[in-house]
C-alpha cells in the first residue's frame, strides 16, 4: 500500500510540474502576433504552402545529375574563380559535359514536389544535393566558356537561374538558402562573362532574396510552434516564437549590407544565412558596376546599402568597406580588378 501511495504522489507531482510549465495561452498569444512586412500571423505561413507534385522533368534532371562524376572538381574550380577578384579566369580542370542538363533547364520547366514541415526528409535532401551539384557544374562550365570568350557561357548561367527559380514557393529555409546560393553564384560569375549581358540577367539583379528567406523563416517558426503547442506548450516555446518575430522585425528594417543579426538562443542559429543574404545586395551591385566598366559606362557610386558606396580608380572597382564573409562562405570580393 505504501508503494502505491508513493507512485500516486509521484504522478501527482509530475502532473503539477507539467501544469506549472504548460502555458498554452502564452503560446497562442505569441503565435497570434502579426509578423512584419505584411506576412501576417504564423497560421498564414502554413496557408501559403500550396500542394505541388513533381513533374517528369525534375526526375530526368535528377538522373542526369546523378550520372555526373562524384568529385569536387567543378565545385572547387567555380568556388576558386568566384573568390578571385580578377577578370581573367584561371586554367580549369577536366570537367564533365553538362549540355544535357543545360538544355533540359532551358527548354522545360522543372517542378519539384512541394512539402510541408521544416525539413522534408531524405528525398528532399537528395534533391537539394543534386540541385547544388548541377548549379556548381553549370557555373564551372560557364567560366570555362567565358575563358574562351564564348557567348554561350551565359546560357549555362541562365540554366542555373531557371534552377534557382524552380524553388520559388518552397517554404523550407533549406530551399530558399539553396536559391540564394545559386543566385550569388550566377552573379559572381556573371561579371566575367562575354559582353553584353543578356536581358534575363537584369531580372536576377532585381531579385532580392531577403523576403523569400523571411517567409521561410516564418514558416519554420510556425512549424515548430504548431508541433510544440500540441505536445508541450511552454513559456520557453512562447519566448522562442517572440524572439524569431523580433529578429524578423529587425531584419525588415535593416538597410545595411554588413549586418550582425542576433541569435535566437533556443532556436536554429541563422545568423550566417542573414549575413550572406544582406551581403549579396552589395555583391549584385559589384557585378553590375563591373559590367558597366567593361562596357565603358560610368558606375553607380550610390549603393542600396546605407553603410557604403562604390568607387572606381580606373583599375579597381571597390566598395567603401569590406564585408567579412562567414567561416564557411567563399563569396565574390567587393574589390574587383576590372582593368589592367
Amino acid at each position: 500500500m505504501k508503494k502505491v501511495l508513493i507512485v500516486v504522489a509521484a504522478i501527482a507531482l509530475i502532473a503539477w510540474v507539467i501544469s506549472w510549465f504548460r502555458v498554452p495561452e502564452a503560446v497562442a498569444t505569441s503565435a497570434a502576433r502579426p509578423w512584419p512586412g505584411g506576412m501576417g500571423r504564423l497560421d498564414s505561413a502554413t496557408g501559403r504552402v500550396l500542394p505541388q507534385k513533381a513533374n517528369d522533368a525534375s526526375a530526368k534532371l535528377m538522373a542526369l545529375v546523378n550520372a555526373l562524376p562524384k568529385n569536387q572538381l567543378a565545385g572547387d574550380f567555380a568556388a576558386r574563380e568566384i573568390a578571385r577578384g580578377e577578370l581573367a579566369i584561371g586554367t580549369p580542370p577536366a570537367l564533365p559535359d553538362v549540355t544535357a542538363i543545360r538544355e533540359l533547364l532551358l527548354r522545360q520547366p522543372i517542378v519539384w514536389e512541394r512539402r510541408e514541415g521544416i525539413g522534408g526528409g531524405d528525398d528532399a535532401n537528395a534533391e537539394r544535393a543534386a540541385q547544388m551539384m548541377a548549379a556548381r557544374a553549370l557555373a564551372a562550365s560557364a567560366l570555362v566558356k567565358a575563358r574562351a570568350n564564348d557567348p554561350e557561357a551565359w546560357e549555362e548561367l541562365h540554366a542555373v537561374w531557371n534552377l534557382a527559380r524552380s524553388l520559388d514557393g518552397h517554404p523550407q529555409m533549406s530551399a530558399q538558402t539553396a536559391a540564394l546560393t545559386m543566385a550569388r553564384m550566377i552573379n559572381a560569375a556573371g561579371w566575367k562573362m562575354p559582353l553584353p549581358p543578356p536581358p534575363w540577367f537584369a531580372e536576377l539583379q532585381r531579385r532580392d532574396n531577403v523576403r523569400p528567406l523571411l517567409e521561410a523563416f516564418q514558416h519554420q517558426t510556425a512549424s515548430y510552434a504548431n508541433d510544440g503547442s500540441q505536445i508541450f506548450p511552454t513559456k520557453m516555446l512562447a519566448d522562442s516564437i517572440d524572439r524569431d518575430r523580433g529578429i524578423a522585425e529587425e531584419l525588415v528594417k535593416e538597410t545595411r549590407c554588413d549586418v550582425n543579426p542576433r541569435e535566437n538562443e533556443t532556436g536554429t542559429d541563422l545568423r550566417s544565412v542573414w549575413r550572406r543574404a544582406f551581403r549579396y545586395r552589395a555583391e549584385r551591385e559589384a557585378a553590375a558596376n563591373a559590367l558597366r566598366v567593361r562596357e565603358s559606362k560610368p558606375i553607380e557610386t550610390r549603393s542600396q546599402c546605407s553603410d557604403g558606396s562604390w568607387s572606381f580608380d580606373g583599375t579597381t572597382l571597390r566598395f567603401s568597406h569590406d564585408i567579412a564573409p562567414g567561416t564557411q562562405d567563399r563569396p565574390m570580393p567587393l574589390a574587383l580588378h576590372v582593368r589592367n
